[in-house]
């Protein structure tokens, strides 16, 4: 079952960081070349429909991430022993900055109808905390 949900998160991850990575850094160059009607059209069009596959790889990542990770925590094991299992934390507090940073964008955007506070940055913001988090899973096992 670990294996399973090493690979399940591995994709889920890849799936994730690709689209934000796609509408930080590619979708910017489409604003250059394609008229702004356009261009607004097809962000809608994939906006929409990649909503329900953003929201199940990072649900999916979440759920494997918590049962790979209930292995190297609690009873003997437990919670700052080793080099690990601090990475690990550092890792899981990465993810709760970027829980927090998606809840008040989605708060402002879809309930409150303000515009999101961290504006075009927000993207921007969940790429580099992705980038993080995949750093610190590689130290985690370098060190």
């Amino acid at each position: 079952m670990y294996l399973f949900s090493l690979i399940v998160h591995l994709v889920c991850a890849i799936i994730f960081i690709g689209y934000v990575f796609f509408d930080v850094c590619i979708y910017p160059f489409a604003k250059k070349t394609v008229n702004p009607q356009t261009l607004e059209a097809v962000k809608k069009a994939y906006t929409k429909g990649s909503a329900v596959v953003f929201g199940t790889a990072f649900l999916l990542l979440l759920i494997s991430g918590t049962y790979m990770a209930k292995d190297y925590f609690g009873g003997e094991l437990g919670w700052w022993q080793s080099n690990f299992q601090k990475i690990l934390l550092l890792k899981i507090f990465v993810l709760l900055i970027m829980c927090f940073v998606t809840f008040v964008s989605v708060l402002n955007v879809t309930i409150l109808k303000k515009p999101d506070p961290f504006g075009k940055f927000s993207h921007l913001i969940a790429l580099v905390l992705c980038l993080i988090m995949v750093v610190l899973a590689k130290f985690m096992w370098w060190v």
